[in-house]
């Protein structure tokens, strides 16, 4: 707690500073108008699911109290907000989450910032705290002049249920009059009960301000609204400085094929004679979504003094889809500051409707001849012939066209093509070189979902694994990667999809697993051995390729290499065990036998003959033999394999 002698002073340097800082920053700032263009952050052609926002100021009237008054953030001497009780935070807010156990959380996007923020702590770095764990430190992946930007969708899919409070902590920011800080996590989620969406993200920073220099739009496409039918769908807006009292700012809104703007605005759904966010005063210090003022907030003021996050519902703006309409493929959201309205510092935009498209399920699957169902990643034997079994149909709300599902099939396993089964029509060609398997399906099997006529299908074929171990010698040659694409057009959208992965399987919430179908060959009892003969001379030996480590003991249990090929100056037995993430670990025995040969005449050499003849003799019979004379590298004579224990190249 600050003392009052310290707060007065604070205060009376603070006020000299703002008065300094509005005659030299700000005009400097807002002449400048968009600071850091705009662009996509995020988008998904396809999802069924939504996208929302959590977030909450950072400084507020009293420490850790809501503020629910009217008064501006140019009137209030503001604090740090500090809520979590933690010595190693100095300000903190928090806001929650709430899902369901089948929502399952695609991308998060967390964006901080403040008006006016020192150099120390600094402002590109702030402590994260998601549910049931502990606060962790996270630096920006991007500045968007006075916000940062992280990537944290890694983070939050780290927990089974996302469900829950995130704190956000340590923002750099000043205290004082006339500011605003805070943070805004951006979430999109899969949610199968929902319709199909378009949802995108724009983030940038633009100073809205009076003339001259007063909108900034944001552009999507990309999309295209259902045939018929209600048009549904969502903005989203975070910007500073909005206040509550001061009127002039808009949000407007237009679809591409309408020729005007429309000023958006929400009633309060808890008391529907008042607006939330009105007309004519947009940016209005609150944090809503959908016609609720957002209450999950720690603290949960209704006055954020400058910080506005907001998620408008379009539906009730869109009477006989007079906003947005059938088959529309674009829209404009634009940010407004007429004369007598505040300064809006924009820097996030969102969007999300629901489309039409098609969407191909295609989902694969492995018995074993007898019909038992073989899970991802199990063992199979050496020789082993399995069925790969496809299922496709479209969950989409548009007709698939031009539709083809190409299966490339894993090394070391041999298609049997007499066995490939396929609905009527389907027609399918087979690359050996490549290993593709290509199925092309006509237009009646992949209709949209609603359409009586849809299904789904089943294509079957039998694959039998190599049973030579040395096929499986090189690092992961012994999982059976089994991947599939699909490439289709939607009639109606005109969407074009390319090079959508398939599934591995769908959970108990129906959504599905993206990956491969993979097995893995069990060579446990494979002896991945060689045994060389070792002559007067060093020879290099080898271990297989791809392995990121190998490590390399002579029969005394001796270190002595780490890379794939050694050289080894006498007999033994030389063992490499060799390692790479996500292959099976294999052990490979080099055994080096020594010969005794002689040679005549006597020059180990085997070079520079006096009469012209060099015989050897070798004095054991326990193996075949080669016999080659080199001259430099040049192999000017070989003589073998043979069982014969002599030989004489003449002639020299």
């Amino acid at each position: 707690m600050r003392s009052t002698q310290a707060s007065q002073k604070f205060i009376f340097v603070y006020v000299t500073l703002l008065l300094l800082l509005t005659l030299l920053f700000f005009p400097t700032l807002l002449h400048a108008q968009t600071t850091v263009p705009f662009v996509k952050r995020y988008e998904t052609q396809g999802i069924n699911g939504e996208l929302t926002m959590i977030g909450n100021s950072i400084l507020g009237e009293n420490a850790t109290q809501p503020y629910n008054g009217t008064q501006l953030n140019n009137n209030i001497d503001m604090v740090f907000i500090d809520v979590d009780n933690d010595a190693s935070t100095f300000n903190s807010s928090s806001a929650t989450f709430t899902t369901n156990t089948c929502n399952r959380v695609v991308y998060a996007g967390l964006y901080w910032g403040a008006m006016l923020a020192p150099a120390t702590p600094a402002p590109n770095e702030v402590k994260f705290k998601i549910p049931g764990r502990a606060y962790q430190n996270l630096t920006a992946d991007a500045q968007l002049d006075a916000i940062y930007y992280k990537d944290v969708t890694s983070i939050v899919q780290a927990i089974s249920n996302p469900s829950g409070e995130y704190f956000v902590a340590n923002v750099s920011t000043d205290e004082g009059y006339g500011l605003s800080a805070g943070w805004t996590l951006v979430l999109v989620y899969e949610d199968p009960a929902l319709p199909r969406k378009f949802i995108s993200t724009f983030d940038g920073f633009s100073a809205v301000r009076n003339s001259p220099y007063n909108s900034v739009s944001f552009s999507y496409s990309g999309f295209t609204t259902p045939p018929s039918g209600p048009v549904e769908g969502k903005v989203g807006v975070v910007a500073m400085e909005g206040d509550l009292g001061l009127y002039g700012d808009h949000m407007q809104f237009k679809a591409d094929g309408n020729a005007t703007f429309t000023n958006l605005y929400d009633y309060d759904l808890n008391n529907p004679t008042q607006y939330l966010n009105h007309p004519d005063n947009f940016f209005n210090s609150k944090i809503t979504d959908s016609g609720l003022l957002v209450t999950t907030r720690n603290p949960a003021s209704t006055n954020t003094l400058g910080w506005d996050q907001k998620i408008l519902d379009l539906t009730a703006l869109n009477p006989g889809n007079s906003l947005i309409g059938n088959g529309e493929t674009g829209a404009t959201v634009r940010v407004t500051n007429n004369v007598g309205g505040d300064h809006i510092y924009t820097f996030l935009n969102t969007f999300s409707i629901n489309i039409i498209e098609p969407t191909l399920q295609v989902l694969t699957s492995v018995e074993d001849t007898s019909g038992n169902p073989i899970t991802l990643n199990s063992p199979v034997q050496l020789g082993a012939t399995v069925w790969y079994n496809i299922n496709f149909q479209n969950i989409g709300t548009d007709n698939a066209l031009n539709t083809e599902i190409k299966n490339t099939l894993p090394i070391n396993v041999t298609l049997d093509q007499s066995s490939i089964q396929v609905p009527a029509g389907v027609t399918y060609t087979y690359n050996a070189t490549t290993r593709e398997l290509i199925f092309s399906i006509p237009d009646n099997l992949v209709v949209r979902e609603s359409d009586p006529n849809n299904a789904a299908y089943d294509i079957r074929y039998q694959v039998t694994a190599s049973d030579q171990c040395f096929d499986y010698s090189d690092a992961c040659t012994n999982v059976l990667v089994n991947s599939i694409e699909s490439y289709y057009d939607g009639e109606t959208s005109g969407q074009n999809v390319s090079g959508q992965p398939g599934l591995n399987g769908i959970n108990g919430c129906g959504l599905g697993n993206v990956g491969s179908m993979d097995l893995y060959v069990d060579t446990s009892s494979c002896q991945f051995d060689t045994e060389l003969e070792f002559c007067n001379n060093t020879i290099t030996i080898s271990g297989d390729d791809g392995y990121n480590v190998y490590e390399w003991v002579d029969q005394n249990g001796n270190n002595i290499g780490n890379t794939k090929e050694i050289d080894i100056d006498g007999p033994g037995v030389y063992t490499v065990t060799q390692t790479k993430t996500g292959c099976t670990v294999t052990t490979r025995v080099v055994t080096v036998n020594g010969l005794d040969v002689t040679f005549t005449p006597a020059d180990n050499n085997c070079k520079d003959s006096a009469d012209g003849s060099v015989a050897i003799q070798v004095n054991e019979s326990s193996a075949n033999f080669t016999y080659e004379l080199l001259q430099g590298t040049t192999t000017v004579e070989t003589y073998g394999p043979t069982s014969s224990d002599s030989h004489t190249f003449a002639g020299l």
